[in-house]
């Protein structure tokens, strides 16, 4: 992918999905010391009384914001776990692509391959990136700069787009479990009743990004 910076919106639709991915939970630690970073389990999320999954827009469900302490970005290696499910299809050639940009620089891109996923099946995926070393006068403006260092994650089947999340992060000076304590006690819903514009249609109405005409023909689970 050619991408220079984020996209300016998702390019598919949730209606691209027509294998039923659903993501379920996902745990992001230290390689080295298992350090837990981010963990989120949907299957034990208790919501508010009376929540109303109705006055969500579609795109909030993949969009995310994340906190992490600052020392995350020191680390030469992290570790995830994803556990996701798969509908009545077979998935063939699952693939992420997913870019980090602080102020539209790319400073990090990762690609892994699933493989094969038998129909109705439920699988994790366990993964270790090898982070880029970035300097600290680098560090140092991601920390000053809330929310500018952003990704978006792209997952195809068969080379055809079927998913795009995007996040946003901002880096703190909490030591690692710390700032890993506070996001599991503190995931906001507070934002969860506010629609939002339907970016993939507004896009579309635009014309789009100019790198996007490869993936138009394709049709992380999030917790804001």
């Amino acid at each position: 992918m050619a991408f220079t910076k984020p996209t300016e919106r998702f390019l598919c639709p949730l209606s691209a999905n027509i294998y039923g991915l659903d993501f379920l939970s996902f745990t992001i630690e230290d390689y080295d010391t298992k350090r837990v970073i981010f963990e989120v389990n949907k299957e034990n999320i208790e919501l508010p009384a009376g929540f109303d999954f109705s006055m969500l827009d579609e795109n909030s469900y993949r969009q995310i914001k994340y906190d992490f302490s600052a020392d995350v970005l020191r680390l030469p290696r992290i570790s995830t776990v994803l556990t996701f499910s798969v509908g009545p299809q077979p998935v063939e050639k699952f693939k992420m692509i997913e870019r980090h940009y602080f102020r539209n620089r790319l400073v990090k891109n990762f690609e892994f391959d699933f493989g094969f996923c038998i129909p109705n099946s439920r699988n994790t995926w366990n993964a270790v990136y090898d982070v880029p070393a970035l300097d600290e006068d680098l560090v140092a403006e991601m920390m000053a700069n809330p929310y500018e260092t952003k990704s978006d994650s792209f997952y195809f089947v068969q080379d055809k787009l079927v998913m795009h999340n995007k996040a946003e992060y901002r880096y703190t000076s909490h030591s690692i479990e710390a700032q890993g304590k506070a996001n599991s006690e503190n995931i906001d819903w507070s934002q969860a009743g506010a629609k939002q514009s339907d970016d993939y249609d507004a896009g579309a109405k635009r014309g789009g990004d100019s790198d996007s005409s490869d993936d138009e023909d394709g049709r992380k689970f999030s917790y804001k």
